[in-house]
């Protein structure tokens, strides 16, 4: 027994009852934001890290 369907009872929308394929469809659309936000998070650490290395500070000697 998986922990959608112990949960599904407690999923009361107005609109109706709320499906096992419903929940499972969210839960996949949650993944592919949530790995877009960490996609876009890498992307902005590698061009800070690349601008770093680019326009490093001049060391004095």
């Amino acid at each position: 027994m998986n922990l959608i369907s112990v949960l599904l009872p407690a999923f009361k929308s107005a609109m109706g009852e709320v499906s096992q394929l419903d929940i499972s469809r969210s839960l996949e659309l949650m993944g592919k934001g949530m790995l877009g936000i960490l996609v876009v998070m890498v992307l902005i650490f590698l061009v800070i890290k690349g601008l770093n290395t680019v326009t490093g500070s001049k060391k004095k000697d």
